[in-house]
C-alpha cells in the first residue's frame, strides 16, 4: 500500500511521497520576530519617521565653517585653522586631552612596574 500524501517526482526518475504534517502553532504569548526591509533615501526615511528637515541648518553650518577655515588659511595662521576645525576649545583642548592621555598611560606603567 502507498503512503498517504502528495507525490513528488524527482529528477532521477524516482517517486517520493511527502508526509503531511499539521503546522506548528506557537505557544500562547510567544514572541514573534518580524523583519521589514525598506529601500528609501535618507530624506524619505526622515520624512517617514517624522523627523525635521535639518538640511538648511547643516548647509548654514558648513558655509560658516568653510568661511572660517578659508579666512584662517588665507591668513596663513595654523592656530586659527585649528580653532576653525576644532571649535570646542581649539588646540588648547586637544593639548589638554593629549596630556591627560599621556598622564594616565604613565600612571598605568608606574602602577604595573611598582
Amino acid at each position: 500500500m502507498l503512503p498517504a500524501g502528495p507525490l513528488l517526482w524527482c529528477f532521477w526518475g524516482g517517486v517520493t511521497y511527502l508526509e503531511k504534517t499539521p503546522p506548528e502553532t506557537p505557544a500562547k504569548g510567544a514572541a514573534m520576530k518580524v523583519h521589514i526591509e525598506m529601500d528609501m533615501t535618507p530624506e524619505e526615511a526622515r520624512t517617514f519617521m517624522g523627523l525635521p528637515d535639518i538640511q538648511p541648518m547643516q548647509q548654514r553650518m558648513m558655509d560658516e565653517m568653510q568661511a572660517r577655515m578659508k579666512a584662517a588659511f588665507d591668513a596663513n595662521d595654523p592656530e586659527g585653522m585649528m580653532r576653525a576645525w576644532l571649535p570646542l576649545g581649539g588646540a588648547d583642548t586637544f593639548q589638554k586631552f593629549q596630556k591627560a592621555m599621556w598622564d594616565s598611560a604613565t600612571a598605568m606603567l608606574k602602577k604595573d612596574g611598582k
